[in-house]
């Protein structure tokens, strides 16, 4: 049985893998550097997303309502941006959603501070799952908060 192919495929795939995050990530900063054109954000967009793994990307206003998601978000959540913006990413809360981890991220953000944590989150088709998140504010040039950047990664239970 010839393996040649696969063997190929073995050397190069995780180089294609790379190149792909790599690429899907610039195409994201490219979006946000859109919103920090037109809000005049004083953010370090690609820098923060290089720095940082994830799957989904939140953006928020200042009173949290949802102005844009990438594909991650839906790939994560079931939710389309186009169901989600104006509205609350505590659509995603539910009855097993850490109250504790809620008050943690408002207290933070209420003094303008970055914040991570993990909680229990609910899908579109009401199925659970761990999100770890990282919310940065967002400032702009006369450093006021006007919007949030979250970043999310699903987590698995050991």
């Amino acid at each position: 049985m010839k393996r040649g192919p696969l063997m190929m495929w073995d050397v190069y795939s995780e180089y294609i893998f790379k190149f792909l995050k790599k690429l899907r990530k610039k195409q994201e900063a490219d979006h946000l550097n859109k919103f920090q054109n037109k809000f005049n954000w004083d953010f370090q967009i690609e820098e923060t997303l290089f720095k940082n793994e994830y799957k989904a990307i939140v953006v928020t206003d200042k009173n949290q309502k949802i102005i844009w998601v990438n594909d991650g978000f839906k790939d994560m959540t079931g939710y389309s941006l186009n169901h989600v913006k104006d509205r609350s990413p505590k659509l995603l809360q539910g009855e097993k959603t850490c109250p504790n981890a809620l008050q943690h991220i408002r207290e933070n953000l209420a003094q303008n501070n970055a914040c991570e944590g993990s909680m229990i989150n609910y899908r579109k088709d009401g199925s659970e799952y761990i999100c770890e998140i990282k919310i940065f504010p967002i400032s702009n040039s006369k450093n006021e908060v006007e919007h949030y950047l979250a970043l999310e990664n699903e987590s698995y239970a050991n």
